[in-house]
This record gives structure tokens, sequence and C-alpha cells, in this order.
């Protein structure tokens, strides 16, 4: 195996350093750019932060986290009806997710792209 110098070493160590701060010179203003909507950054950030919402509601609701976790454990053909039952018997949950999904909505309406981030995002499409 091939030792190298110590001024192999350094030069690498530079170049690589050069390198690092040149592409960071050009994607800090990328990074500051939003992302467009319909891109799969843009979705994928929409998804995550649908997702997280709904995580946080959830956890701050612990009844109807519960009752929509059993839903979304049942059969698909029984979980319909079952999601419909449910949110029609608590319409402060069902406003305050539809609220949390809104992005979802407009994705399709503004793309044509269907996405679901969560169980529940996917019921409330069919009310």
């Amino acid at each position: 195996m091939k030792k190298m110098s110590a001024r192999t070493v350094r030069r690498c160590l530079y170049g690589m350093c050069a390198g690092g701060v040149l592409s960071a010179g050009f994607t800090i203003p990328m990074a500051n750019a939003e992302p467009d909507q319909c891109s799969e950054s843009g979705i994928a950030s929409t998804v995550s932060s649908v997702a997280a919402s709904t995580s946080t509601y959830l956890t701050a609701h612990p009844e109807a986290d519960r009752a929509l976790t059993d839903i979304a454990r049942q059969p698909d053909d029984r979980a319909d009806d079952l999601y419909r039952t449910f949110f029609a018997g608590n319409p402060q949950v069902t406003q305050d997710l539809q609220k949390i999904n809104q992005p979802v909505v407009d994705l399709h309406t503004q793309c044509g792209i269907d996405v679901t981030p969560t169980p529940a995002s996917d019921a409330l499409e069919e009310l």
C-alpha cells in the first residue's frame, strides 16, 4: 500500500475544503428559495407538514387518536363506514382535521396529485 506524504494529504484536505465552500456558495441561495409546490420536494414538504400537524393534534386529543387508530385497523370496507360515523359524530374534530389537511387538498387542486399523509387524511377526502 502506497503511503501519502503530508503534503499530499494537506492538498487533498485543502481541495475538499475549497470544494465544500464553493458548493455551499451555490446551495445557500437555493436553500432559501421556496420549493415549487408541485415538485417532489414541495410535495414531500407539504405531506410531512400535514402529517406532523395531524400527529400534534391527535396527541392533544387522545380520545380522537384512539378512535381513529382503532378505525384504521379495520378492513377497508368496514373502516369507510366507521370513519363516516366518527366524523359525523365529532364535527369539531372533523373541522380541525380538515383545516390541517387543507394543504393536501390544495396540492390536488393545483398539481393534480393525490397524496394521503395519514389514514385520517384519506377518510376526510371521502366526506
